[in-house]
């Protein structure tokens, strides 16, 4: 065994394999979690230490070997697992962001709460893609660093320490869709659907059931209330409304009410919308109501004077010494185009990054912005990561602004009348390398365009990896 303290305890600065053990920062299962330094990478990485004598050791090497395939930068990934001295040694990323339970001390706002059970159910959804679930997923196991980036810990090590969520019984699709309900639940509420749980407070029995989260807290959104109904298994279904029943179901649940929560629609191909075209109407129907109104005031004017004479109005003077002044013609005004529209663009890679975000990106707000996930590289691993911008119609576009998250972003600014399904559905305008957070890409001719593809293909550097973003985006003629 390696070095222990008095209490028989690991000690602080003892080696495990190339290991150096920092600070234990919780005990879970049995298994202690170390933050710990890689003496060979120096950086610093978690360790889930085991007794290898313990009759689960063998299924969970098994497990998180098998976790360790997931591909997914939501799962906080495993990156080794050995025996070393007595112990079954588990090795993954190290993490700074807080637990979920730290945010629970009041509701949170309901888009949220609802973009964090969003990105639980994406990431749980990759997992059973390979055949895994997590089983047993709690407010420990969510992770949401300073910039809102949510991630998943645990997979393949609880349930196998713990077992399945009970509620579940030995099912662990079903444990997870309650898992990511029951995260939805307390983002909401602030408290937890089957009682108390990592001090966060159990939600009061109604009738011997958990209430929808609406009878806790008033005007809640109808969709997030449904959700919660339909995954918890402790709420009771809507009359109607069957049960979700894996995790993609549950992320394009919760993908549809937060586009509605955020303002945002799915980019349609076709003709714009009727709502596109009806402020012209309004203005002509105005227009023509001022006419009428303009020519009332007159007629009242004439019938006011009586039989006053009109005076006449002096004609001008005709200067015949002078030219008339030669004309000029205005300068064309610069027209900023609304977005009408705005999807993620992530076609060769998971096919998702940060949907919820995406309206930040023009907002109107700078405190506000669609990020990346953080990559391990400045270029992510694949070519290219973005978003795509619909006008509504086609639109004259010569410029396009970009208020950017951080410096040295490489990107491309590329454009279609067709919402295209790859980067070379596109046709390139303009584009940028090591741009700092504020660029304004010009066209070398004025193109005519209804969609816009802002592409990234190389991230500034943040803490922990590469991450760029966008905080407001303008397009002009």
């Amino acid at each position: 065994m390696p070095d222990v303290d008095e209490q028989g305890q690991l000690a602080t600065n003892r080696q495990v394999g190339r290991f150096t053990l920092d600070d234990l920062m919780e005990e879970r299962h049995g298994c202690q979690i170390w933050r710990a330094v890689d003496s060979t990478l120096n950086r610093e990485v978690a360790l889930w230490l085991v007794p290898a004598d313990e009759a689960l050791a063998a299924d969970l090497e098994q497990s998180t070997r098998t976790a360790a395939t997931v591909d997914d930068r939501r799962i906080v990934r495993i990156l080794d697992v050995f025996a070393a001295e007595g112990l079954l040694v588990i090795v993954t990323e190290w993490n700074d962001a807080q637990v979920l339970g730290d945010h629970l001390t009041a509701p949170m706002p309901p888009a949220e709460a609802a973009r964090i059970a969003y990105e639980v159910a994406g990431a749980i959804e990759s997992a059973h893609a390979r055949g895994i679930a997590h089983g047993r997923i709690h407010p420990s196991n969510v992770l949401v660093g300073d910039d809102g980036e949510v991630r998943v810990t645990g997979l393949g090590i609880d349930a196998v320490l713990a077992g399945i969520e009970p509620i579940a019984g030995e099912d662990p699709v079903a444990a997870d869709i309650n898992g990511i309900g029951s995260i939805l639940y307390a983002g909401l509420t602030a408290r937890w659907p089957d009682g108390q749980v990592e001090g966060i407070p159990g939600a009061p029995l109604v009738g011997g059931h958990t209430p929808p989260p609406s009878q806790i807290l008033a005007d809640l959104p109808v969709s997030l209330d449904d959700f919660c109904a339909r995954s918890v298994i402790s709420v009771a279904s809507p009359r109607g409304r069957p049960a979700l029943t894996s995790a993609t179901q549950a992320r394009e649940a919760l993908g549809a009410s937060l586009t509605d929560l955020t303002g945002g629609r799915r980019l349609a191909a076709g003709p714009p919308q009727e709502r596109v075209v009806f402020l012209p109407w309004v203005a002509l129907g105005l227009g023509g109501l001022l006419i009428v109104l303009g020519l009332a005031w007159g007629l009242w004017r004439v019938l006011l004077a009586g039989d006053e004479p009109v005076a006449a109005t002096p004609l001008p003077s005709v200067v015949a010494s002078e030219p008339p002044p030669p004309t000029v013609s205005a300068a064309p005004q610069t027209v900023t185009y609304r977005i009408a529209d705005g999807i993620d663009f992530d076609p060769l890679g998971n096919g998702e990054e940060n949907p919820g975000r995406v309206p930040f990106a023009y907002d109107e707000d700078q405190n506000t912005a669609w990020r990346t996930v953080t990559y391990y590289n400045k270029s992510l691993d694949k070519p290219g990561v973005g978003l795509v911008l619909d006008l509504g119609a086609a639109r004259t576009i010569g410029a396009v602004s970009l208020d950017l998250v951080g410096n040295g972003t490489d990107l491309q600014v590329l454009t279609s009348n067709e919402p295209g399904v790859n980067p070379q559905d596109y046709d390139l305008m303009a584009q940028a390398t090591e741009a700092g957070d504020k660029v304004r890409l010009k066209a070398a001719d004025p193109t005519s365009a209804r969609f816009v593809l802002v592409w990234f293909t190389g991230l500034p550097q943040v803490d922990g990896g590469w991450r760029g973003g966008v905080r407001e985006v303008q397009i002009s003629n």
